[in-house]
């Protein structure tokens, strides 16, 4: 990404939103896990058992069936403040192949006492959604400017209806369907939010838009 891009993207107004993200197993009927590092049989064994009653758990040695979502498991012991500390890593990733993945699902690393806090973490990361508290940044270049100032200050009522003249005006402006999607996030109001995430990806969003809208449900 361009260093202007970046720049624009610290510096401009943005909106808190809360997103809960659906758990990797919710919609899969298998997954082939892999695991590195001293406990991989352990980790396979251990997460198959916990999550064998949701979804198909194949385990991977030498190459992975091709299923559609994969995860990558590991345990690795090492020193912390005077004693030993383990640290359970875990990636969730889908696509066609296991060495061809095309969305990450799933990311953690955390630090665990033992082999079994590491299989209920992991398992808990493939079976339970999750809740993020993320800061979106606002489109707030050339006529767009006034009404994500005014969204970041709390203004939401007139920013959206700002926005929405704008779109009677020019109904593919990328950048008003995109911040008229995140005032609806910021609200709770997913379904209405992913509606506008997809308008503004119909819109011919240009390189900086396009890089929010791969955040975005």
């Amino acid at each position: 990404m361009k260093w202007w891009l970046v720049l624009f993207t610290a510096c401009a107004p943005s909106l808190q939103v809360t997103r809960t993200t659906r758990p990797a197993l919710h919609d899969a009927q298998a997954i082939a896990v892999a695991a590195s590092g001293p406990y991989a049989l352990e980790l396979v064994a251990g997460v198959r058992a916990k999550v064998g009653s949701r979804a198909k758990v194949e385990a991977c040695v030498l190459g992975c069936p091709p299923v559609g979502l994969y995860a990558s498991v590991s345990l690795t012991p090492g020193p912390h403040e005077g004693r030993v500390l383990r640290t359970c890593q875990l990636e969730v990733y889908e696509g066609p192949s296991w060495m061809n993945p095309t969305k990450k699902r799933a990311e953690l690393v955390r630090s665990v006492d033992d082999l079994d806090g590491c299989v209920k973490v992991v398992s808990a990361a493939l079976l339970e959604p999750s809740t993020d508290v993320v800061r979106l940044p606002l489109d707030a270049r050339g006529v767009l400017e006034p009404m994500a100032r005014d969204a970041a200050q709390g203004k939401l009522d007139e920013a959206r209806a700002a926005l929405l003249g704008l779109l009677e005006k020019d109904p593919n402006l990328a950048g008003a369907q995109y911040d008229l999607a995140v005032i609806a996030e910021a609200r709770g109001q997913r379904d209405e939010a992913v509606k506008g995430y997809g308008a503004a990806r119909r819109s011919q969003p240009d390189e900086w838009l396009s890089a929010q809208l791969e955040r975005c449900p």
